[in-house]
């Protein structure tokens, strides 16, 4: 913006002043009053919000914290970093502007002119806003809100300067910024649609601000969707329009980048020189030249490429970039054919490096492929796990990662179960003097190694001190801006680098600073070093005592039985990750074949067997799948695998069998649906013996339990469910009837509780006879049982119990009680009764009395009297809907 000079605010201030005086603060549509606001919008309010959106914007792209070894963003915009960064100045620059819109906003209509009418008179009638900076500020807090991350409220502010301002340069501007969130929301199809349809209007801005606008956003669009051709087309155009240098640098080292993607080196090269030639902070000039020679191809040069590289090792500035000066020397061995040497720069490169876990990852990720197409999986293993704890997960092929690595982790981890094990067999089989001194030499190793481990730990120590000092002596040229620490990028960055250094990636929990969770103690460790939770000695963790070694040695019959069913199953294992999870049949041939040799009449022989004559199968090789399959015929003549490849028809009859026992199931369950449950348990019932053992046993089991539900034979329908539970666990009929049983013993009382007239009984108590057979005859002492719902009122209830007492029955001297039956019932007890006679005349006379239970609905609760006997074996069963079927039978006749 023009600076004023002073005899212009002289007269600006003069006029501000006269129109003040005018009455011109009114918002009368004149021109005097569309003066009035638009300077004073302009400059007490627009100047303000726009400096304090720019400066934002620059701070952002000055602190950002980029990542080398990653494609740089095209647009800053959306990155979670930059959202935090922009949200105070943001947020002012929104303030600033609602202000400016709410004081100075010109929506009235100005008088007419008399007389004939031109376009332009009516363009300027028809205006929704008089007042210029009123829609520069709507414009303005829409990006602000899409900078600091609102984007909803964001394009709803864009959406309405379309609606307002059409075919002005600010409804295009509008589009744009909508697709741009439209691509942060991730629909990628809405802003396609909305930028080709602006970029075919021929009205649409031809400066080089919008032309920058529009060009970065299309390059951002085929970015993101990793489209690098048209992304390098739309990013040119965006750098010959670009209006800062900063803008220019990042373009610049991007297209190199993209190149570099597509393989088109000579292309890339020309981009990373033009980078230094633009001056850039030493960082990305480091990381351009480092580019530079990762371009190598082979050809001459390469020994000058090498020269400069190790030159720049010993540059003090280069500590914290090493890593990546290393990858470039592997990747220049790599391309000359020296893989031997490029080994040794990429495991280099992983050990230099301090705080670039992205670099570290791809040090790792190479060597991982290298030894993976080898192949040599053990290998390769170690270092796809390095990788996969380096990289974070927006790596682009990270996905892929975890799966090879979880892959590799499954092979390696059988493979040294089976080693171990050997070691361990073989151990044990020495004499003592021979055992001890293998053992001696064991603790040795382990002792140096840790001699080593502390040595290399000592060294990062030192070069996180050189670390330290190398990054004050920067900060101290560095401009702080006063900001708050976790405002400033610059420092937050530091602060990750440095911790990174020093402790590593670790995840965020108790006890983080420690890389052996063991050696947390808690207030009962002596015990625990002694024996588990089950009483059981603990293994012994010190790797340097003699005992850590004898601890597995399987020295009698049944451990070295158990040691070689570790092996068996190890090996077997080892081959279906080959077959299965590698693709790599010869070695899954080997490890089956082996598995046989070893165990010939082991536990998994067969299955290593049948998998072997699958791959003969699926290989095409007919005279290995003739061989596997005389070997499982003539070797495991009854087995499954072999009736099935002796008979054709074999697993014909399976199927058919199987479609016969569906069919039996799915007919008893259309009995249960039509609600005939006499014929669906009988059915159920012939079909468990009929199909014991198989598929349908347990389906058949449901539908007899269900069956029993139906009846409202409740004590039966839960005995039934939980023998389901018992016999078929970790099955989703398990599961299904566990949710039966727990709502069954919440409403237990509910569903028992019947409400009959004396009518009724009759019917009832023939049913409920057949139901009650766990209650002995009663006779002798006797109780009364109020049994109520948990959560009921139970101390009011009490107190109207002994009211009730005292009323009528104080020569009894009862007593009142309450006492939980289960986690759902309580009981309210009064005792006691000489016998049956006394407790029922006590119970028809609560029955008839109105109010007691007046608290409780009267389907939640079931008055009761039980003799002594059965009151403790109702304690013990906690049967309520059995007892209250015994008591209606042999109470209430």
């Amino acid at each position: 913006m023009r600076t004023l000079s002073l005899k212009n605010i002289f007269r600006l201030t003069f006029l501000i002043l006269a129109l003040t005086a005018w009455g011109c603060s009114t918002k009368k549509n004149t021109p005097v009053s569309r003066t009035y606001h638009n300077v004073t919008a302009r400059y007490n309010y627009f100047f303000n919000a726009k400096q304090s959106y720019s400066n934002a914007i620059k701070r952002a792209e000055k602190d950002f914290d980029y990542n080398y070894t990653f494609p740089l963003p095209v647009l800053l915009v959306g990155q979670q970093k930059v959202i935090s960064a922009v949200g105070g100045d943001m947020d002012r620059a929104i303030t600033k502007s609602t202000d400016l819109i709410n004081l100075h906003s010109i929506t009235v209509k100005p008088e007419r002119k008399r007389g004939k009418q031109t376009s332009k008179d009516k363009n300027f009638y028809n205006q929704s806003e008089y007042v210029r900076w009123v829609r520069d500020a709507w414009l303005l807090i829409g990006k602000a809100r899409v900078w600091k991350g609102s984007y909803d409220e964001a394009r709803m502010t864009f959406e309405y300067v379309l609606v307002q301002f059409p075919e002005t340069p600010l409804w295009y501007e509008s589009h744009v910024w909508l697709a741009r969130i439209e691509m942060l929301n991730g629909d990628f199809l809405s802003a396609e649609d909305r930028l080709r349809s602006l970029s075919a209007n021929r009205k649409y801005p031809k400066d080089k601000y919008f032309s920058h606008l529009l060009q970065s956003t299309w390059a951002s669009y085929y970015y993101k969707q990793n489209q690098y051709e048209p992304a390098i087309k739309h990013l040119k155009l965006a750098l010959d329009n670009a209006p800062d240098k900063a803008l220019k640098q990042r373009y610049t080292y991007l297209l190199g980048q993209l190149y570099q993607k597509q393989k088109q080196f000579a292309e890339s090269n020309k981009y990373f020189k033009k980078v230094v030639k633009l001056n850039p902070n030493y960082e990305m000039s480091f990381n351009a030249k480092v580019n530079l020679a990762s371009n190598f191809q082979g050809g001459k040069g390469s020994q000058d490429l090498i020269k400069t590289l190790n030159k720049m090792t010993r540059d003090e500035k280069n500590t914290e970039f090493l890593d990546q000066i290393y990858y470039a020397l592997g990747n220049i061995e790599q391309s000359k054919g020296d893989m031997d040497k490029a080994i040794g720069y990429y495991q280099l490169s992983a050990q230099k490096s301090i705080s670039n876990n992205h670099q570290k990852g791809l040090s790792y990720l190479i060597l991982a492929d290298h030894f993976f197409a080898k192949p040599n999986y053990t290998v390769s293993q170690a270092y796809y796990d390095s990788a996969y704890n380096a990289l974070d997960e927006d790596y682009p092929s990270y996905r892929d990662l975890e799966i090879k690595t979880q892959n590799l982790n499954k092979l390696v981890e059988n493979l040294n179960i089976v080693s171990h094990q050997d070691s361990l067999q073989r151990i044990a089989a020495m004499g003592s003097k021979e055992r001890d001194a293998l053992i001696a030499e064991l603790i040795k190793r382990v002792r140096d190694e840790e001699e080593r481990l502390k040595s290399e730990e000592q060294e990062g120590r030192d070069r996180f001190s050189h670390f330290q000092r190398t990054q004050q002596r920067g900060g101290m040229n560095q401009d702080q801006g006063g900001s708050w620490y976790f405002y400033n990028q610059s420092s937050l960055s530091q602060g990750l680098a440095e911790f990174s250094m020093r402790w590593g990636r670790r995840k965020l929990e108790d006890n983080w600073r420690r890389s052996n969770k063991r050696e947390v103690l808690d207030p009962n460790a002596e015990m625990a070093q002694l024996q588990d939770t089950t009483g059981m000695p603990l293994k012994i963790l010190d790797n340097k005592s003699r005992e850590f070694y004898l601890q597995d040695l399987p020295t009698t019959d049944s451990l070295m039985a158990i040691s070689h069913k570790l092996i068996q199953e190890a090996m077997l294992k080892v081959g279906e990750v080959y077959e299965k999870d590698l693709k790599d049949y010869p070695e899954a041939i080997k490890a089956y074949e082996e598995l046989g040799i070893r165990y010939p009449k082991g536990e998994y022989t067969l299955q290593g067997y049948y998998n072997l004559y699958q791959i003969s199968r699926f290989l095409q090789n007919s005279s290995d799948e003739e061989k596997y399959k005389q070997i499982i015929v003539s070797r495991f003549p009854n087995s499954t695998y072999a009736l099935m490849l002796s008979n054709p028809s074999y697993v014909q009859n399976i199927e058919k069998e199987e479609k016969e026992r569906e069919a039996y199931y799915q007919n008893t369950f259309a009995l249960f649906r039509k609600g005939d449950f006499a014929q669906a348990s009988k059915l159920a019932t012939e079909g468990i013996e009929k199909y014991k053992g198989t598929d349908v046993e347990s389906k058949l089991k449901f539908i007899k339990a269900q069956c029993m539900g139906s009846r409202g034979d409740i004590s039966g329908y839960k005995i039934a469910l939980t023998e389901i539970v018992d016999k078929y666990p970790n099955t989703e009929l398990a599961a299904s009837a566990t949710d039966i049983i727990r709502f069954i013993e919440q409403r237990e009382l509910q569903l028992a509780t019947v409400q009959q007239t004396p009518d009724d009984y009759s019917q009832v108590i023939e049913r409920e006879e057949l139901l009650s057979d766990s209650f002995v005859k009663p006779d002798g002492e006797h109780l009364f049982l109020a049994i109520v719902p948990k959560g009921s009122p139970v101390n009011q209830l009490r107190f109207n119990l002994v009211s009730f007492n005292v009323d009528n029955f104080i020569d009894m001297n009862l007593s009142v009680s309450i006492k939980e039956l289960t986690e759902f019932v309580d009981l309210i007890v009064i005792e006691k009764f000489k016998n049956k006679d006394v407790a029922m005349e006590y119970y028809n006379a609560i029955v008839k009395e109105e109010g007691i239970m007046s608290t409780v609905k009267p389907e939640n609760y079931s008055h009761v009297v039980i003799s002594r006997n059965n009151y403790k074996q109702f304690l013990e069963d906690k049967a309520i809907a059995d007892y209250l079927s015994f008591f209606r039978a042999n109470y209430l006749k």
